[in-house]
């Protein structure tokens, strides 16, 4: 069961008529399919299947993962870490859904047709190109990944499958994009 649902993507994360069934059909669909993705690729494939296990049968270093904790890092500083999914005011906010959030952007930005990508042409509009609401997202995400990160590496006793996956993350999900696209 996925972490976040079509409820996160609202304020910076707006996506247009999900109320509508073929798009929350298509936003459910791609979180069924970036959420274990992406939690694989940050926690490693050891953790993650830990995890799974873990936290339907409410084990509390996995409860911390997902909800958060406040906790000491590794250079002695109190911090929290907010959690795979958490709220702040009345708003949903994960790390999840700014990776979903990014991908469906990239996804909609033209129409694949008959005679190949199109970009639609409306009345009483004009075309921008989504990047920089694509680059905010991207860049809280990786934030928040380095957050997830020095919280598994400060406790290395109770997340020993991370140190040895630690070397091997995917290097994109912790890069910062631009708008140049250095």
């Amino acid at each position: 069961m996925a972490l976040i649902d079509t409820s996160f993507f609202f304020g910076e994360l707006i996506i247009a008529q999900k109320s509508d069934s073929a798009v929350s059909s298509s936003l459910v669909l791609l979180i069924d399919e970036l959420e274990p993705a992406l939690l694989t690729d940050l926690m490693g494939y050891e953790l993650k299947k830990l995890y799974d296990a873990g936290i339907t049968g409410t084990v509390q270093k996995y409860i911390d993962i997902r909800d958060g904790k406040e906790y000491t890092t590794r250079a002695g500083i109190l911090t929290k870490w907010k959690g795979l999914k958490f709220t702040e005011a009345t708003a949903k906010k994960s790390l999840i859904a700014n990776y979903v959030y990014w991908h469906w952007l990239k996804d909609q930005a033209t129409v694949t047709t008959g005679t190949g990508e199109k970009v639609a042409a409306n009345q009483n509009s004009v075309n921008t190109s989504p990047a920089v609401k694509m680059i905010r997202a991207w860049n809280q995400m990786v934030d928040w990944n380095w957050q997830l990160i020095e919280f598994l590496l400060s406790h290395p006793n109770e997340y020993p499958e991370f140190s040895t996956h630690y070397p091997r993350i995917l290097k994109s999900l912790l890069r910062y994009q631009n708008q140049f696209g250095i």
